[in-house]
């Protein structure tokens, strides 16, 4: 694994070529970096956040949420929604969707200090990322939410 020199930056402008190489072949439980900065633009509480190598290579894409769909998920309002989660088919199983999880909470209170909690839905049927999110700090809650893709798994930590 090659992780030195990996950090966590919030998306802006500069990032669009690298991005524009992301490759991401299966969306059957996640949206394209593309869609999501577009709805980014759209709305302020929608945060793309990248993984980034000192290479400025992208392993890993993710949101921060904290409009009020995480409140099918919590009823905390000191909390945020992950979405969007993906990694880029070159960088599977090489670690890099494990570390981003790993520095995301000192990211996020780095950058929101008032947000304690992160919360995230798992479509039931997705278990490889059932299993990266409980080997990261996840607990998955035993309530559960009727996704657009059917029955998702509730996940939290706490910050």
């Amino acid at each position: 694994m090659e992780h030195d020199d990996v950090s966590l930056l919030a998306y802006n402008p500069t990032f669009d070529k690298a991005l524009g190489n992301y490759q991401l072949s299966d969306l059957s439980f996640t949206g394209t970096p593309e869609h999501a900065i577009r709805a980014s633009r759209l709305s302020d509480e929608y945060h793309p956040v990248l993984l980034v190598t000192g290479r400025g290579e992208i392993p890993t894409f993710l949101v921060l949420d904290y409009g009020d769909d995480k409140y099918r998920y919590t009823k905390r309002s000191d909390s945020m929604l992950i979405r969007s989660f993906s990694t880029d088919d070159r960088f599977h199983r090489r670690g890099f969707a494990h570390l981003a999880l790993t520095l995301l909470p000192d990211y996020v209170h780095t950058s929101y200090e008032n947000i304690h909690e992160l919360v995230l839905g798992v479509n039931a049927a997705n278990r490889p990322a059932q299993k990266l999110y409980e080997g990261s700090g996840f607990v998955k809650l035993p309530e559960t939410y009727q996704g657009p893709k059917g029955k998702q798994f509730i996940y939290h930590q706490v910050l």
